[in-house]
């Protein structure tokens, strides 16, 4: 009857304790900020941080439970939207595979997938605004990145370094492609440039053996960098709008 009672009590006390410890789960405790559950040990698979407004959340960085490889980053966390990937988010020696960004994403940051040497295709959401400095730079097995209407700014270095990339498609409102966003892309051949362009960096193209660039414009922009071009091979064939009409 004595060992009944003790087992019946243990057993109570583990129940109990399961329960805490799922309870502190589902309230993400983690008061130290390491990516494991203080009450069970549980590795979460991302790091949040409530954004400047508390509007939403930024995916502040990987946590013990990233695995790599294929990677869904979600929407939501907390029932608010997650709607930022923050500097240097994915610096990890887990290398990603691929990547679904959730449309409620509106600014990727810096650094946030620099040197992911496994990725090999981006589809930025349809939501993202900004794109910053050299968010995929040295991402040296990407080949096709889609980015949608949404998108207004590339910042400096964006995907330099991305020696696979051959297929870049840019969206209808990109406004401004700042320094050296596409340098060192030794596989990218053409490119188009959409009519919304209004500031293009220097040294956009660097390094680059582009066969033929199109522009939605019929002459460089007043707010265009004089060295825009600098760095493109002589045999490149520039297209303006006007000249092809």
């Amino acid at each position: 009857m004595k060992n009944f009672l003790a087992f019946l009590i243990c057993a109570i006390m583990c129940v109990t304790l399961l329960a805490s410890c799922n309870k502190e789960c589902d309230n993400h405790a983690d008061d130290n900020e390491d990516g494991i559950c203080d009450a069970c040990s549980f590795e979460y698979e991302f790091l949040f941080k409530l954004t400047y407004d508390k509007s939403g959340y930024e995916l502040d960085r990987v946590g013990a439970g990233y695995p790599g490889g294929d990677i869904v980053i979600p929407s939501k966390h907390k029932g608010l939207p997650v709607t930022q990937i923050g500097y240097g988010a994915f610096k990890s020696e887990k290398k990603l595979t691929s990547i679904d960004i959730p449309d409620s994403v509106t600014l990727i940051s810096d650094d946030a997938f620099e040197n992911q040497t496994s990725l090999t295709s981006v589809n930025v959401g349809k939501n993202v605004v900004t794109i910053g400095v050299s968010a995929f730079e040295g991402c040296t097995n990407l080949q096709t990145v889609v980015i949608g209407d949404a998108t207004e700014y590339i910042y400096a270095s964006a995907f330099e370094g991305c020696t696979a990339l051959e297929t870049v498609t840019l969206g209808k409102n990109v406004k401004e492609i700042t320094g050296s966003v596409f340098e060192n892309c030794t596989s990218l051949k053409t490119i188009t440039i959409p009519s919304s362009i209004e500031k293009m960096g220097s040294w956009v193209f660097n390094g680059n053996d582009m066969t033929d660039i199109y522009f939605g414009v019929s002459a460089p922009g007043e707010n265009w960098n004089e060295k825009w071009s600098e760095g493109l091979n002589e045999s490149v064939n520039i297209h303006w709008t006007e000249a092809d009409n």
